[in-house]
């Protein structure tokens, strides 16, 4: 049957739906839904095994009951779908169809999700080998799984179905060699039944989430039951006609109610891969199976045996496609005459345009070989992952899809910035536990040979570019012509108007449009983007409230997509507004009511700067957000001379340890899904909870990029720091306290004004020094550098604890600025064994600690009495002992340097 590409697309989702809601019993079943007993018992016999307690008896026992509760919810959740009943149903028939002609072999979509534990029909099988794929199953295991009393057996960690709650996957990663298989009773670490949010993604321990009885387990359940039906209703009925948009709209929705909920409960399995991530594997994997059955003309019962017996399985029926955006320091810190003047709104605009250009280039890949949206497995960090038929048209297709892109960047960037692109033919026995790693590894191996490759210079084409420059170089990007004369005779290029453009719609607007024809587009509450990107519109647009819900672009196919990217306000808030939601960097520090009533802070930088910028609820320059750690001397905060501390700006970049490793080797069983859960885990705590805290708590911090496994900010000198401790424990807890996964960060502190291009390569440099390559292997990474100082971060809290007793005793004893810097030579003399007097620092700290005490004079002028001056000697040796290399050393000088200059 030949379809049209519209066509073949619907039929692709609704396949991918019947897919990703097979386990839709699951959620149902653990929130005790109500249903008719002999509704249930039919679709019991229908969807569920039957085992008999002996053989050839007829009493027995039906397992994977949540498969009938998969066909029982459907007709709750069928109502806020697109039509699952009347009208084009391909390759599934409708109800009426299904009712007129029992004789049909086909099935309606909802058999084919129900019927997975008792697949009979091909489309059943389908979904049934998706689902033991995206599991890793091998034979033998799956056999004792189906077969075995599930709904009130334990796992394996000694909870039930209802009360046991997911894993921690984090928590059982090793990367030094260790082969240990965790028991799950032996795991602390658990995810609080809840709704996504910037909380609930850190796990708790078990005994703070995880119910010892029933019943408050199943409360549990159908509060977050009866909030996701809740939820489907706030998608906008319009957006129903449209297949592709509405199923993006639904799976934000699944991803949002069902990111805790553990999705194997049976069998003695360890909960630990969450129902989102195995139903988003599982529809990935559906689809793309089908799509090349429908290709090959393999759609009978013939194809059905072979699913069933797995004598197929290791034909190579999947394409994985990965895409890898390359040069995003180069793009994001690229430099013009202008540059600075209009920094932070570039910074802001260039990061969102790496997420963008990313998640549209997927979008490409999907459109153009009609996939869904739930075919996109990843997408973080500039990097994506899709499941694709692997037949030769799907090829072809995807190979004209990378010479569009490659054409799309040299002509907008002249290849500063790209994406590679490439394909890895897989069966599903590449995909079974035991063969999984190696594919991983090879998709590595694949993606990192093709950065090398980038934009396939090798081929017969011109590498010499035909370019005019009628009005010289951007002001922006001096990489780029200008095409376009503004005021004051500056010129400036398409793509950086859009880059300042974007920061300035970061500020005010809230959602995304992706379309195909903006001509339909109009009016002053949208912003448009002057450059399509891969052939598509980009437009900004308010509140829902505000815009409306764009229902007649939807229905015409015109609206491809519609993403919302608001903040929450705050940590707690559920990350949920009707639309698919895009995690990408959108927080940006504006000016608040109290800024304007202490703006006198602000004074001195007026050369740099207009007083106009200075707006309730405008965007900070970095100029401005420089001075925000300069503190009152007194209460009159209108008298700039009131005001002390560094106008300064700190740097701070950094990622995770070890990434590849922890992907290639950190699970001992590693499978699709886990990998997938993995992937997106480890992006949620700089994408989702980073940017929340920083609009909750770091309010003057600008996130350049954050998500994947790294992350580039900028903000005050001294709250960054703080920031970047608080970051550091709270990841200790995200990862479940394992010391195997950490991060390192590097920070340079500079003066406002300095190229940007220079934060980011004298950030780089920090980060290299803070991973320690040249250090022996255990004393590597893990670590901070911050004024040079190199501090492992187990070791920052006696940094901070030393930063506070300094400001104890300055304020008791009124520590002098010769005093204190006298220190930082006591430093370098103790540090460096080389001289011949490095033995002589603590006589010379203990003499001149006497003459200052003999000095001091308390707080009415007078001055100290013996005993008083007895105890200030023992103090202020007890608090300035850890300049001793074998305690703080040379790291004493981060809390000299933050006493300088908070005092400046």
């Amino acid at each position: 049957m030949t379809i049209q590409d519209s066509d073949l697309l619907a039929a692709s989702c609704r396949v991918a739906l019947a897919a990703y809601l097979h386990d839709l019993g699951k959620f149902a079943e653990r929130a005790r839904i109500e249903v008719p007993k002999d509704a249930l018992d039919a679709h019991k016999t229908q969807y569920c095994p039957f085992h008999t307690f002996e053989p050839g008896g007829k009493s027995g026992y039906h397992t994977h009951v949540h498969a009938a509760y998969t066909g029982l919810a459907f007709d709750i959740v069928e109502h806020t779908a697109p039509d699952l009943i009347q009208g084009d149903m391909h390759p599934f028939i409708n109800r009426a169809q299904l009712r007129a002609d029992d004789t049909r072999t086909t099935d309606s979509l909802i058999n084919a999700a129900a019927a997975h534990h008792k697949p009979d029909t091909f489309l059943q099988w389908i979904i049934a080998t998706a689902d033991r794929v995206a599991s890793g199953f091998e034979r033998d295991e799956f056999e004792k799984y189906n077969a075995a009393k599930d709904e009130s057996a334990e796992t394996q960690t000694g909870k039930n179905h209802y009360q046991a709650r997911q894993l921690s996957l984090f928590e059982q990663i090793r990367i030094d060699g260790a082969s240990q298989k965790f028991t799950a009773k032996d795991l602390k670490w658990r995810y609080p039944l809840q709704a996504l949010s910037p909380t609930s993604i850190f796990p708790q321990l078990r005994e703070k989430c995880e119910p010892g009885e029933d019943a408050p387990a199943q409360a549990q359940y159908k509060h977050l039951w009866q909030d996701f039906l809740v939820a489907l209703k706030s998608i906008p009925a319009s957006h129903r006609s449209n297949w592709p948009l509405w199923l993006d709209h639904f799976d934000t929705a699944w991803l949002t109610f069902t990111h805790a909920i553990p999705a194997a409960t049976a069998f003695g399995t360890k909960p630990e891969v969450s129902l989102y991530d195995h139903s988003k594997t599982t529809a990935a994997l559906a689809t793309a199976l089908w799509r090349w059955h429908e290709a090959e003309g393999q759609t009978d019962a013939a194809a059905a045996a072979n699913l069933k017996d797995r004598s197929d399985w290791g034909t190579d029926k999947l394409l994985l496609i990965q895409g890898d955006f390359f040069g995003i320091q180069d793009f994001i810190f690229a430099e013009g005459s202008q540059t600075n003047k209009a920094a932070a709104k570039l910074l802001r605009g260039r990061s969102f345009q790496v997420s963008l250009f990313t998640e549209l280039a997927a979008l490409k890949v999907l459109d153009a070989l009609s996939l869904p949206p739930t075919s996109q497995i990843t997408n973080a960090a500039g990097k994506f992952l899709i499941v694709a038929p692997n037949t030769s048209a799907v090829r072809a297709q995807l190979a004209q899809v990378r010479a569009d892109i490659n054409q799309w960047f040299l002509q907008h960037s002249f290849g500063l910035a790209g994406l590679g692109l490439i394909g890895k033919p897989a069966s599903c026995n590449d995909l079974l536990k035991g063969n999984f790693k190696t594919l991983m590894q090879g998709l590595f191996a694949t993606l990192e040979k093709a950065k090398l490759q980038r934009f396939d210079l090798t081929a017969v084409s011109n590498p010499v570019f035909d370019v005019a420059y009628p009005h010289g170089v951007c002001q922006y990007n001096d990489k780029l012509p200008a095409d376009k004369l503004e005021g004051s005779n500056k010129a400036s290029a398409a793509l950086s108007r859009d880059q300042i453009k974007l920061g300035s719609a970061l500020t005010r607007e809230d959602r995304l449009l992706i379309v195909r024809d903006t001509a339909e587009l109009s009016g002053s509450k949208l912003t448009q983007l002057e450059v399509s990107v891969f052939g598509y519109g980009v437009v900004f647009t308010k509140s829902e409230e505000v815009t409306g819900k764009f229902g007649a672009l939807a229905k015409d196919g015109n609206l491809q997509r519609c993403w919302d990217f608001s903040l929450p306000e705050n940590l707690s808030d559920t990350l949920w507004n009707g639309y698919a939601r895009r995690f990408i960097n959108a927080y940006v520090p504006r000016f608040s009511e109290l800024d304007l009533q202490t703006q006198a802070k602000y004074r001195g930088i007026e050369s740099d700067v207009s007083p106009d910028d200075v707006r309730f609820e405008a965007g900070k320059t970095l100029n401005h957000i420089a001075c925000e750690d300069r503190q009152p001397k007194s209460d009159r905060l209108d008298d700039a001379g009131q005001w002390q501390g560094q106008v300064a700006l700190m740097t701070l970049k950094g990622d995770v340890d070890n990434l590849g490793t922890i992907f290639q080797h950190g699970l001992p069983e590693p499978t699709f899904a886990k990998m997938a859960a993995l992937s997106r885990q480890m992006n949620a705590f700089f994408a989702i909870w980073l940017p929340a805290l920083c609009a909750t708590e770091f309010p003057n911090t600008y996130t350049v990029f954050a998500g994947g496994d790294d992350f580039f900010l900028i903000g005050p000198w001294h709250n960054t720091q703080q920031l970047a401790a608080r970051m550091a424990a709270e990841f200790k807890t995200y990862v479940a306290h394992n010391d195997k996964i950490t991060f390192s960060a590097g920070m340079v502190m500079t003066k406002p004004g300095q190229p940007i291009n220079s934060l980011a390569n004298q950030a780089e440099e920090a980060l290299g020094a803070a991973k320690g390559t040249s250090l022996p292997e255990k004393e590597r990474k893990n670590a901070l550098v911050l004024f040079n100082e190199r501090v492992c971060w187990p070791d920052w809290p006696q940094v901070q604890a030393a930063q506070d007793q300094l400001e104890r005793v300055r304020d008791d004893y009124n520590l002098s600025t010769g005093y204190v810097y006298g220190l930082l030579h006591l430093i370098d003399l103790a540090s460096d064994a080389t001289n011949p007097e490095h033995a002589m620092w603590r006589s010379r700290f203990v003499y001149r600690t006497q003459r200052y005490v003999d000095g001091v004079r308390d707080k009415h002028g007078h001055a100290l009495s013996t005993e008083q001056k007895k105890v200030a000697r023992r103090i202020l040796g007890e608090t300035f002992s850890v300049i001793d290399p074998k305690l703080l050393g040379t790291r004493y000088r981060i809390p000299l340097f933050n006493h300088f200059y908070r005092q400046r």
